[in-house]
């Protein structure tokens, strides 16, 4: 069904919960009205973005009829298969309709008016690209509620919590990754008391969840939505988090827990494209998950399963994004004010409203 009425923000949705979170969690923080799209693709969705086309022919019929006027200010979408959408949006408004890209939209960004990544990603350093220390995440903490508190009793503080994510591309994950990981938090547990928790995600693999529950055993073990995520985070006393999943090591970042990564190592095919780069003096664009990793042990906001850590992230680099895509939203051209002065920012020509 096509729109009826005008919505500032329109927020394009993909097939990933963490990078739904993520445009949802920014909508959120702008705080104007808007609208979200679920996009369903068509099998030859990737051609238009890696072809940088402006269409919505590689959309469901169904959401193409949502693709309609009146247009919105501003256009939220992550990765790279909603790009065309976005810049069709733009171009049937009339250039009314400003687009803030999150992550890698794996194109130039130039083709946007604002690109908000984090360090993993290769984008380019430029006057339109904000790049975060952790995604954006919703920082509300969930209170469990009676049914989840009765479950969690059953735990014994400190509780540490083991998030596992899944095999991931370019990046190793075996199944004795969780083995280790929960020796060591046993070890732990022997000396300094406490349970240990595991949660599994949409990602994890049968191999990863049968490992968990054969050293943890099944009550120990989350895979369903009870207790929610959320909860747990906040119920946890540490959280381990599988370093595959930026977004997973975000949340727990946020929380403001101790937080222990862990690693994993890059695969084959990701070896063999490092070694070619270095032999054409160009690496090949990829996600360095490990860049990501070092950037949050170099703040003190992550440690290791032995020693996790916990720290503030004294960064303004989110409110910066927030306010920025807000100013492209309402028209307003001036830049936000802070009581403490950020690092300087340019809005570029595209960008000035």
């Amino acid at each position: 069904m096509a729109p009826t009425g005008r919505t500032a923000v329109w927020v394009l949705l993909g097939p990933h919960k963490g990078d739904n979170n993520q445009v949802l969690a920014l909508a959120e923080r702008i705080g104007l009205p808007f609208r979200t799209i679920q996009m369903r693709y068509k099998w030859f969705a990737h051609l238009p973005a890696v072809c940088r086309s402006v269409t919505i022919s590689q959309l469901d019929p169904e959401v193409r009829r949502q693709i309609a006027g009146p247009w919105p200010s501003l256009v939220l979408g992550i990765g790279q298969r909603s790009v065309p959408v976005a810049r069709y949006i733009q171009r049937k408004s009339g250039g009314l309709a400003k687009i803030v890209r999150l992550g890698d939209p794996m194109v130039s960004h130039r083709l946007f008016d604002l690109v908000v990544t984090t360090t993993q990603y290769a984008v380019r350093d430029a006057d339109n690209v904000i790049r975060l220390p952790i995604t954006i995440t919703n920082r509300e903490n969930v209170q469990p509620t009676l049914s989840e508190e009765h479950w969690l009793s059953a735990f014994e503080h400190p509780r540490r919590l083991i998030v596992i994510g899944g095999k991931t591309s370019l990046w190793r994950f075996p199944t004795k990754v969780i083995g280790e990981t929960v020796r060591l938090l046993q070890r732990r547990a022997e000396v300094e008391g406490g349970s240990i928790i595991a949660v599994t995600s949409p990602r994890t693999s049968p191999k990863l969840v049968e490992t968990a529950r054969a050293a943890l055993g099944d009550a120990s073990v989350v895979t369903s939505q009870f207790p929610r995520y959320g909860a747990l985070l906040r119920a946890s006393d540490e959280i381990h988090v599988t370093g595959d999943s930026v977004s997973m090591l975000s949340d727990a970042v946020a929380s403001g827990k101790p937080v222990g990564l862990i690693p994993l190592e890059r695969n084959l095919v990701a070896k063999f494209l490092r070694w070619v780069g270095d032999l054409r003096g160009s690496q090949f664009r990829m996600r360095e998950l490990d860049r990501f990793w070092t950037d949050l042990r170099a703040r003190g906001v992550v440690g290791s399963v032995d020693e996790p850590h916990c720290g503030k992230l004294d960064d303004l680099s989110l409110e910066i994004a927030v306010e920025t895509a807000r100013m492209l939203a309402t028209s307003v051209p001036v830049l936000p004010t802070f009581e403490v002065a950020p690092p300087p920012v340019t809005i570029p020509e595209a960008m000035a409203l």
